[in-house]
């Protein structure tokens, strides 16, 4: 009995001891955020795969794929790295917060703290150094994902620079064209295998008249697709047709070229898309077929674009709605040699397709390559011939008209176009489309000139490299260059559709001024705002088109992916990590709140001020502080936002104080100056000022000195802390306006209300001279011998103060001589020689 109690004793004990583990343990982990237990959950997984990464790409001999597919694998580890480190440091900084907020442990001679105090900060500080054990771990570990991700990047362009270097055989070596003669009809009965492996797979997973009714089904999609197409390109044939006589606006050549771009783009590569899919949908396609049915898609994809794409920006069978400044001839030449050019690159891929999922010999892949390359060299060679044809025709015609001969030397090519008897306009209409087409061919050939030299050495670099072994090299220039002439069409359309949907139509054309009031807007800030979005959208599709022209050399699209992310998610500079959304957030954020700041300020100084007993310059001082307050406060919160730190830059201007009081205080005076001339635009340019005895026009404002010219045209510029600090008259500060005054004596025996009378007549009569305030008319002083009298008047602009004051001279002057008013005035005696006090001769004497 004694041994069965002392052990249900000790039974008890441990009992006891394992429920108050179990009780601490979940008492720590209710302590411990959800969102660290996910980082920390996931943690070792990630680990793993970044161990696995790194091993793997240790390895020699990687291609394209296995690169591929270890960035693929990375790339999730990448992202939650991100967003768990994301969750995590705000609730670091919460709780260093709290452990700052409860202050350090206090000294030994202090007084002791409450324990409860002392308790918490152990607490908080035990968990902070947990959190941020994880948060270093990831961080780490994020370290080593971006570091694999970039060498990823560099093994591939590296394995794309060795791919494209690799010397292989020169275009002269017997033994390359007699390999691939021999490799020839291997590759064929190779065909034939895999056609037979193809009819049984099939057959083993669908009968024959399941696979006859799948292939009726993607003639039906591919006869629909077409159908539609057809449907669709038919209003916009009736569009580019137009009423009889009418001309295209550019909005709309522009948008019909790319409606009908688009059309011709789609529908080949979605029909074959949707026959593909099809087939992997009854798992009718084994790999090998499967793969060279990628590239077929890959083919019909390149002749549907490039065709599409020069369809749309040449317009060969529909001039009138062709953007792109070529004359008939030299588009549809273009057109036609391109598109050879097209079908011998899609004939090279799907060839490179069948050797690959055939694994041919070498030599046959090379001698692909190299006729692809010969064969693009030929057709432009032939096409630069043709348009160095024409341009020679053009310039023969020239001559011969310069000569005196008719327009029936010209060649046949070009005919005169039908009149119609009935219609009197014809003749007008031909002038000018011959004007047009003229001036199409002249822009075309200064074109062709430019392009000549930089064509031939492109074509012998080529021919080159096809000689010396250099194959891949020679297929990559080839084939660039022909994208490169299908790309350039279309940048020009892209350019142009912009510049007449933003500029054209919104900025400067006739709905600007109903799609300003629209918006609330005022009309040259909806030009300034199309006039930038254009400016993003062109710079947007120049850098997309010359990466799609020039190539990504070796860089996947999950590189150009990652990059979009670390911009977008933010990239470090120093020791601070700036976002993209965070600058755009705080961009909106200032905009908004110096909105607010001035509402609040304009609330001030007309509602609340003008009801204290504080005089008007007061009310202006009080309301100026607060607008200041309220945009410095903004201002330090956007900075806030961006994760700048403010004692940062309180240290920066300190330094910057001990340089500006040792010798920068006059450059600084007038920049400072600067500043509040352009905030507070005291002085704004175009106006009326005198200054330090120079009067003239404002011209322009820097930060340091304002420009002024004289009425002598004459610049003068005045530093702008004299424009602050100094007295400075505004003629046209608040408006246009000034004061005229014009004096006037008269004798004493004339009508005073009379004088009072001619004056504000003459004044009123003035088309400057504003009717209110009205002309004023003042007796201002008795002289000895007259009555000074002053008109003053306002005219409309100060700028023509002159030009009216000297208006009003001669009205005055002329009046008066006709009510016979005398005007006052000092005999003299013209000294004309002879001795001084002598008689003058008669007649001499000046009165």
């Amino acid at each position: 009995m004694r041994f069965i109690a002392r052990f249900v004793a000790r039974s008890m004990v441990v009992a006891l001891v394992a429920l108050a583990v179990l009780v601490g343990t979940s008492a720590s982990f209710a302590q411990i955020p959800p969102e660290q237990l996910q980082v920390q959950q996931k943690l070792e997984g990630q680990r793993a795969i970044v161990d696995g990464v790194e091993a793997a790409l240790g390895r020699d001999g990687l291609r394209s794929i296995d690169l591929d597919d270890l960035r693929n694998r990375l790339d999730p580890v990448r992202t939650d790295l991100t967003a768990g480190i994301a969750l995590l440091e705000p609730l670091l900084a919460n709780l260093n917060h709290r452990v700052k907020e409860i202050g350090a442990k206090p000294a030994e001679d202090a007084p002791p703290e409450d324990a409860s105090i002392t308790s918490e900060r152990d607490a908080l500080t035990a968990r902070a150094t947990e959190l941020d054990g994880v948060l270093k771990q990831a961080k780490l570990l994020k370290v080593r994902a971006d570091q694999l991700s970039d060498r990823i990047t560099s093994r591939r362009r590296a394995l794309f620079t060795d791919t494209l270097l690799a010397r292989s055989y020169s275009i002269f070596d017997p033994s390359l064209w007699l390999q691939a003669a021999a490799a020839v009809p291997v590759e064929l009965r190779g065909i034939n295998y895999l056609l037979s492996d193809w009819a049984a797979y099939a057959n083993a997973r669908m009968p024959f008249l399941g696979q006859v009714a799948v292939a009726f089904g993607a003639l039906a999609i591919v006869a629909l697709i077409f159908l539609a197409r057809s449907i669709l390109a038919r209003p916009l044939h009736r569009a580019e047709l137009g009423a009889e006589g009418e001309t295209l606006s550019r909005l709309r050549a522009c948008g019909l070229s790319a409606l009908v771009a688009i059309l011709r783009m789609a529908a080949a590569p979605l029909a074959a898309t949707a026959v593909l899919a099809l087939l992997n949908s009854f798992d009718l396609l084994p790999p090998r077929v499967n793969e060279i049915a990628q590239g077929i898609l890959l083919a019909i994809t390149i002749i549907a674009i490039g065709v599409g794409l020069l369809d749309g920006a040449l317009a060969p069978r529909e001039p009138q709605r062709r953007v792109v400044p070529l004359s008939d001839e030299i588009a549809g030449l273009i057109f036609r040699y391109t598109s050879i050019g097209l079908w011998i690159l899609a004939t090279a891929v799907t060839l490179g397709a069948f050797h690959r999922a055939l694994v041919v010999p070498v030599p046959l892949s090379v001698a692909t390559s190299a006729t692809m390359s010969l064969c693009l060299v030929l057709v432009a060679s032939r096409s630069m011939r043709a348009l160095n044809a024409l341009s020679g025709d053009t310039d023969e015609d020239e001559g011969k008209a310069a000569d005196g001969k008719g327009p029936e030397s010209r060649g046949p090519e070009i005919k005169a176009p039908e009149s119609k008897a009935s219609d009197g306009k014809a003749s007008d209409g031909k002038a000018s489309d011959g004007k047009a087409d003229d001036g199409r061919d002249a822009r075309s050939f200064t074109l062709l000139n430019w392009i000549k030299f930089p064509f031939w050495v492109l074509n012998l670099s080529i021919l080159g490299a096809l000689i010396t072994g250099y194959v891949s090299i020679a297929s990559f220039l080839s084939s660039r260059a022909l994208i490169a002439v299908v790309m350039a069409g279309t940048l020009y359309l892209v350019v142009a559709l912009i510049n007449s949907l933003f500029v054209d139509s919104l900025a400067t054309g006739p709905r600007a001024r109903h799609a300003a009031k629209a918006l609330g807007i005022r009309p040259a800030s909806l030009e300034l705002l199309s006039v930038l979005i254009a400016g993003v959208l062109k710079a947007v599709a120049i850098i997309g088109i010359v990466i799609v022209t020039v190539g990504t050399f070796g860089t996947s699209t999950s590189d150009f992916a990652d990059l979009a992310s670390r911009v977008t998610l933010g990239f470090t500079i120093g020791n601070s990590t700036v976002a993209i959304g965070d600058i755009l957030s705080a961009l909106l954020f200032l905009v908004i709140g110096i909105v607010i700041a001035r509402a609040v300020q304009r609330w001030f100084a007309v509602a609340i001020l003008p009801k204290t007993a504080f005089d008007q310059g007061l009310q202006n001082s009080i309301a100026t502080i607060i607008g200041y307050i309220g945009s410095i406060t903004v201002i330090a919160m956007a900075m806030g936002q961006l994760g700048l730190n403010l004692e940062n830059i309180a240290l920066v201007a300190g330094a910057l104080s001990v340089g500006i009081g040792f010798g920068l205080q006059s450059i600084v005076s007038n920049f400072v100056s600067g500043l509040i001339l352009l905030a507070e635009r005291p002085i704004r340019v175009g106006d009326t000022i005198a200054v330090k005895g120079e009067e003239g026009y404002v011209r322009r404002i820097s930060v340091r000195a304002t420009e002024i010219e004289t009425f002598d045209r004459a610049a003068v510029l005045i530093p702008n802390s004299d424009l602050i600090t100094g007295m400075v008259k505004n003629f046209t500060h608040a408006n246009t306006t000034g004061r005229v005054i014009v004096a006037v004596n008269v004798s004493y025996d004339a009508d005073a209300d009379e004088v009072r009378d001619i004056l504000i007549g003459c004044a009123c009569d003035h088309p400057q001279v504003l009717r209110s305030p009205p002309p004023r008319v003042f007796l201002m002083a008795f002289g000895d011998s007259y009555l000074k009298f002053e008109l003053r008047c306002v005219v409309a602009n100060v700028d023509y103060a002159l030009t009216v004051k000297s208006d009003l001279h001669f009205a005055v002057l002329d009046r008066l001589k006709t009510a016979k008013i005398g005007i006052p005035y000092t005999p003299w005696s013209i000294y004309r020689g002879g001795r001084i006090g002598e008689e003058p001769p008669a007649g001499d004497e000046g009165g």
